[in-house]
């Protein structure tokens, strides 16, 4: 059976991808880097925005019209409009029953399934990093989010568990993993033994040889000392994301996050404090339903006092089932885009600020793909800050950590680097 998966959405759903792709492959499928060859094809959709929701609709459609393939959709955007997903797929599969497909699709689950030396090929959303999912749901419940509904509550995967995965990726020549899930955070808190996530991290770097360990997004409310302590760790790469939606508290409630400004800020200190060399990036909801004229000037200077390394910012738009759907805003569609565009030029402001500081400056860089252009060929990579460079040479540089020189900003804005 030749299979293809595609996706739309964040890194937990990149995550349940490689771990498809992995245990389809360990169990006879043949995983094809193209849909024009498959015999099925498997899309992991999404449900954050309504565009990630209008894009999973798409991609299914697209897929069904390319060839005669059977289309599978499973994820989050099934879950919340189930029977449009089944008007338009062969198969549809909701997020509790996604570790099942390779039973479901292969009609069996080897009892001693085979071992692969290297990941699976997925074309365009081949990494050479390895996603590991270690937690899935929530345990907050956002005015503004589906993902309480289309996940659930949060659930955490067991540490022998976790640590098995690694194992795997490392036999695969996996270099460096991202632990994700929906609260990242929030691993372990609902385990009868009451663990927390920097006790998963550390038996991480006890039990596993993997050289380079990253966070996806953590919420502000789920870090601790002990967790920041853990970025000074030479395997850890020190960058957080972690999301702020708005710096105006009256906002902050009427999104039920639960955090204010103040606080938030805090910790960002102790990250300072603690993990000094931490690059820090965030998320920003522009144009919530409730965020004034005034809110908003309150939350850009709150944003431009917390010096971020950069951000993604979203426009709102009202998700279907959430109470912020109800809301009635006082924000009009060509104020919202204003919002927005300033926000983005803010944070293209600190993120060419924060390459700027770079320069001169050592790092090591894992290469992970490469470019073909006339001065020669460019390797594109990810420095330990999540800071994207590119670097010219003549070896083969994918999948290797190199030292790396960090030299000049090319004429767009790009960080161009050199291996020692």
């Amino acid at each position: 059976m030749k299979i293809f998966l595609d996706m739309v959405g964040c890194r937990l759903n990149q995550a349940e991808l490689d771990l498809l792709a992995i245990d389809l492959a360990r169990n006879g499928a043949t995983i094809v880097s193209t849909p024009e060859k498959a015999d099925k094809i498997i899309i992991n959709t999404c449900c954050v925005t309504k565009k990630a929701c209008a894009d999973s609709r798409k991609m299914i459609r697209h897929y069904r019209n390319l060839n005669s393939a059977e289309i599978i959709s499973t994820g989050c955007w099934v879950n919340i409009d189930t029977q449009e997903a089944q008007n338009i797929s062969d198969i549809t599969i909701l997020n509790c029953d996604k570790e099942k497909i390779p039973e479901i699709l292969l009609n069996h689950h080897s009892e001693l399934p085979g071992t692969l030396t290297k990941k699976p090929i997925l074309g365009k959303r081949t990494r050479t990093r390895g996603f590991v999912k270690v937690q899935d749901g929530c345990m907050n419940q956002c005015s503004f989010c589906l993902t309480t509904i289309a996940r659930g509550a949060s659930r955490s995967e067991p540490t022998d568990k976790v640590v098995r995965r690694i194992h795997e990726l490392e036999t695969m020549g996996v270099k460096e993993i991202v632990l994700t899930g929906v609260q990242l955070g929030s691993w372990g808190k609902e385990l009868q033994a009451r663990l927390v996530l920097s006790d998963l991290i550390r038996t991480i770097l006890d039990q596993t040889c993997i050289p380079r360990i990253r966070f996806s997004s953590i919420e502000p409310w789920d870090i601790d000392p002990d967790f920041i302590e853990l970025l000074n760790e030479k395997r850890i790469c020190a960058h957080l994301h972690i999301p702020l939606q708005s710096g105006a508290d009256p906002v902050l409630r009427s999104m039920r996050r639960p955090i204010n400004a103040q606080r938030f800020f805090e910790v960002l200190n102790q990250i300072r404090q603690i993990a000094p060399k931490t690059s820090i990036t965030t998320d920003i909801i522009s144009g919530f339903p409730t965020e004034t004229p005034e809110l908003f000037q309150e939350s850009f200077e709150f944003i431009k006092k917390c010096n971020f390394d950069g951000g993604h910012v979203f426009s709102f738009s009202p998700m279907p089932g959430t109470d912020a759907e109800n809301m009635q805003s006082l924000v009009q569609d060509s104020e919202k885009k204003q919002r927005t565009k300033l926000l983005i030029e803010h944070f293209k402001e600190q993120a060419e600020k924060s390459k700027l500081a770079m320069i001169g400056q050592p790092g090591s860089v894992l290469y992970e793909s490469k470019r073909e252009t006339k001065a020669g060929t460019k390797w594109v990579g990810f420095g330990e800050n999540y800071q994207r460079v590119e670097t010219f040479s003549t070896d083969n540089l994918i999948n290797q950590i190199l030292d790396t020189k960090f030299i000049e900003l090319d004429p767009k804005g790009n960080l161009i680097g050199k291996t020692a």
